[in-house]
């Protein structure tokens, strides 16, 4: 009875908790409404209503498996995705123009026959000469673009739009063949073998701003404070825990903290790293490193010999091209993930792992097996407050590729408890289709090797479509282990074999000695997909193992993987069937992921087929978003070994600076949990000073603070006389426009950009509002590092139109216009600036002139082939207040052929 009556007080206590937070939260709870607490106003509804930011989403949009944009700001709105009209024009270079402010679009579609009209205040649409009312819950305006249904898109664009939720992808399909197809085509027959895609038009082609490493500045912080209460057949329990996840430069490195405390620890505990990346290898003198790291690194696996392990102490170089595999044959991704967080990993677009935060804040998918061809990873995270996040890593095998005299390295040093672990890895460059790799390995004792030392030698040849590798490695005592393999395609599936033979003197963390020890291993896979019109790609994944002991007796595995999409979810099956002295057992897991109109949905099931059919665990957890910013999560964990099932639930509200979300939590144990949990991500502009709040994580990437201004003098720096450029948009990379724009102040935010990886960012002229504005620079080249706001200025300039008139003047002395001639302003250094042709009566006009001295001409070779004469350029000064220079005009004549 004591206890019972303890758990009421409790859940009394917890229902009180839940009324007062709710309460805070924009919610009425009936205890808050009798004591006469105002409820918090309604807000707009989504679907028919207005749109707003609690329900944005960003995908990354591929036409024919082109990545036309990595940041499309999209919405969802009741079972309707609203896509942006204008970009999608933009990105498809169509020819419709989009007038925000007027609420229209006008254009073609394809042909010029095919006319297109659509004005949103009138809910009319006009699509190849027919016009005809629309639901206006269809069309919103919203910033500068108007967002339109995908579907009513499809119907008028002929255009099929498929939003993949659970990789955030938007596939375009047209159902006619675009312009935009067909240059791509001719980009990819062009493009070197082994790209990944047509070459990067814009590869170098804008200016290096750098941004030199300080010994310090203020940092991005994401933390999460989270509290609950414990009430169960025993005393309740109570507890609350910090993290909090660190980034900046500090000592003249990117510096990266994970701090934890809880109330149950007298003292923090700190996870530090101090790191440097380059691509350029510009770092640690003739080492030409690319990467560095000192404080908790994690020694990457050395294959047959050292597993990837815990983090620790230590220190690693390398060389490496930073976005590359790991290993030669797999890759292991690692990184943060605050309390409360999930991440699932997608492996050429096929649902293959998932993970939730662990202990130590962290993720790790290791050893991921590549196969011969594209290796697209994606990795979707999601948090406990709705937030939504997408990483993505892609190469070809073959790009591991060491051309001759190139040398690569990896260095590292790491400080265990058991000793020193050192691994030092090295690939040579011998011909344009061989190399060598030389690894050296010394591990302290563990719990199943003494102390050890091991070294590798092997080599790797490329053929067309065929990868041959053999490595042999070398243990104390005269320990040997070979290792050969072969990775192609056949067909559209990647095939790789594998024999590895070792004698009893070989032992390793990977092969530990024993009474029966694996003499050799064969290992044979094959990955790939069907593809159908009908249904969606389903992904397969092979695997047969076959190890064969000193006693001769052996031991043989089977795993399997498909993984598809069924009505929008995306559904991975994985069975492992395995044979061990005679003893049989399969097993399995079933990975379900689904997010579709604003319904998210996660499950996993585990189970066991032989020797008994048994169900091992099976979770479930599903999300729905409502208006607001507010969303509802639900969850069941049940587990018959352990025969308890979990149910837990939660409410969270984004409130743009920060997140806020209380969850409950009952288990068949009769415990019941009811906890709070606040996010915020701080972060500090440097050209305000002002430090801002964010319910989305920051500190794992970088940001730009750019500024537009009017360069009246063209000195490249802002003046305080000198106007800033408001409304200003900005394009990052080769994908679409960034969502914000410059403020009245002429600045904008753009955040979570990838660290060490180049970012483009260009001034979009389209978005200037004076029609002379000119950017002075057509973009600048960035490299973000983590927890860095980096500051690039965007100078506008204005500019002038040159006029005048052709005339061809004859021996009479009469003139007139001459069409067709072609007209070059070059500067001081004869490079051509811009061209124009005159029209039949002779007249011309050069647009958007940049300011400054110049020369306008006649083109030579022109003058030349039709052997004109007479004053064939004239010198300019172009004024930097944008005024016209009329009346350019030349006379010329025609030289006469002598006999």
């Amino acid at each position: 009875m004591q206890q019972d009556g303890r758990l009421s007080q409790g859940c009394a206590r917890a229902l009180a908790l839940l009324c007062l937070v709710l309460y805070l939260l924009g919610w009425a709870c009936p205890a808050a409404q009798a004591q006469g607490l105002p409820a918090a106003p309604a807000g707009p509804a989504v679907g028919h209503g207005r749109i707003d930011d609690s329900n944005v989403i960003v995908l990354e949009a591929v036409l024919d498996g082109h990545v036309l944009s990595d940041s499309l700001t999209a919405y969802q709105d009741g079972d309707q995705f609203l896509l942006p009209l204008g970009e999608l024009a933009r990105l498809l270079t169509l020819a419709i123009t989009v007038n925000a402010q007027e609420g229209s679009a006008s254009g073609f579609i394809i042909r010029e026959d095919r006319l297109f009209g659509l004005h949103v205040g009138r809910a009319l649409v006009n699509v190849n000469g027919r016009e005809q009312q629309i639901d206006p819950s269809l069309v919103h305006v919203l910033g500068d673009d108007i967002y339109v249904a995908h579907k009513a898109l499809q119907q008028w664009l002929s255009i099929d739009f498929e939003v993949d939720l659970p990789t955030l992808q938007l596939r375009i399909k047209p159902r006619v063949r675009l312009p935009m197809q067909e240059r791509l085509q001719r980009e990819r027959a062009g493009a070197p073998p082994g790209s990944l895609g047509p070459p990067a038009s814009r590869d170098g082609a804008y200016p290096m701003v750098s941004s030199p490493y300080a010994m310090a500045r203020a940092p991005f912080i994401d933390q999460t404070l989270g509290s609950d209460a414990r009430f169960g057949r025993d005393a309740a329990q109570y507890k609350t825990a910090y993290a909090a996840y660190i980034t900046t430069d500090m000592l003249g490195m990117e510096a990266a903290a994970y701090v934890t405390a809880s109330r149950d620890k007298p003292l923090p505990e700190l996870r530090m790293t101090l790191a440097r990346h380059d691509p350029d290898e510009q770092m640690l003198g003739p080492l030409h490193a690319r990467a560095l790291e000192l404080g908790h690194v994690v020694v990457p696996s050395v294959p047959n010999v050292l597993m990837s392990g815990q983090g620790g102490m230590g220190v690693m170089a390398s060389n490496h091209p930073l976005g590359q595999p790991t290993n030669f044959d797999r890759h292991s991704i690692r990184g943060d993930l605050p309390p409360g967080w999930d991440v699932t990993l997608y492996y050429n677009d096929a649902l293959v792992g998932y993970q939730p935060a662990g202990a130590d804040g962290r993720y790790a998918f290791d050893d991921l097996p590549l196969s011969f061809g594209p290796n697209e990873f994606r990795l979707v995270f999601n948090g406990p407050l709705g937030q939504v996040r997408v990483e993505k890593q892609h190469f070809l095998l073959d790009q591991s590729v060491v051309k001759p005299g190139e040398v690569f390295y990896a260095l590292a040093h790491q400080q265990t408890p058991s000793g020193a672990l050192d691994v030092a890895q090295l690939d040579l460059g011998l011909t344009q289709a061989l190399s060598a790799q030389i690894g050296v390995v010394r591990q302290p004792a563990g719990e199943r090797t003494p102390a050890a030392s091991y070294s590798q030698l092997g080599l790797r040849t490329y053929w067309d479509g065929l990868i041959l590798n053999a490595q042999l490695t070398q243990s104390p005592g005269g320990g040997l282990l070979t290792d050969t393999g072969i990775k192609t395609r056949v067909g559209g599936y990647a095939l790789a074999a594998e024999h590895i033979q070792r004698n009893q003197g070989f032992y390793s963390e990977v092969f530990a000695a024993g009474q029966d020890n694996i003499r050799f291993r064969d290992k044979l896979g094959l990955t790939g997909s069907v593809q159908s019109d009908e249904w969606a790609p389903i992904s397969m994944a092979l695997e047969a193992a076959r190890d064969v002991l000193a006693s001769g007796s052996d031991k043989l595995g089977v795993a399997a993987r498909v993984s598809t999409l069924l009505g929008g979810s995306a559904v991975s099956n994985s069975v492992r069937w395995q044979r061990d002295a005679q003893k049989y057992s399969t097993e399995g897991s079933m990975q379900v992921s689904r997010r579709v109109i604003d319904i998210g949905l996660n499950a996993q099931l585990d189970y066991a087929l032989r020797p008994e059919v048994a169900l091992r665990t099976l979770a479930l957890t599903a999300d729905h978003s409502l208006a607001n910013g507010y969303r509802i999560n639900g969850g069941v964990l049940h587990s018959p070994t352990a025969r308890s099932t979990q149910f837990s639930g939660g409410l969270s509200k984004s409130f743009g600076g920060f997140a806020m979300a209380v969850s409950a939590g009952y288990s068949t144990r009769h415990e019941l949990i009811v906890g709070l949990q606040l996010f915020m991500a701080l972060g500090r502009d440097p050209r305000s000073g002002n430090w801002f709040g964010d319910a989305q994580p920051l500190a794992g990437t970088g940001a730009v603070s750019v500024q537009a201004f009017v360069d009246k003098n063209m000195n490249g720096v802002r003046d305080p006389d000198e106007e800033p450029v408001p409304n200003a948009g900005f394009f990052i990379g080769s994908g679409g426009r960034y969502p914000a724009r410059t403020g009245r102040d002429g600045t904008a935010f753009i955040n979570r950009l990838s660290p060490a990886q180049y970012a483009d960012i260009a001034l979009d002229p389209s978005t200037l509002e004076d029609p002379q504005w000119k950017p002075s620079v057509q973009g600048v080249r960035v490299l973000p590092r983590p927890g860095v706001v980096q500051v690039v200025d965007f100078p506008v300039i204005y500019t002038a139109e040159v006029e005048g008139t052709v005339y061809l003047v004859d021996a009479a002395g009469r003139r007139r216009g001459i069409g067709d001639a072609r007209l070059e302003l070059v500067n001081a250094q004869g490079e051509v600036l811009a061209t124009t042709k005159s029209s039949p009566d002779g007249y011309y006009l050069l647009h958007q002139v940049a300011p400054g001295p110049a020369t306008l001409r006649i083109a030579p070779e022109q003058a030349r082939k039709l052997r004109l004469t007479g004053a064939l350029s004239r010198p300019l000064q172009v004024p930097a207040d944008g005024e016209f220079l009329s009346g350019q005009d030349f006379e010329l004549q025609i030289q006469a052929q002598h006999q």
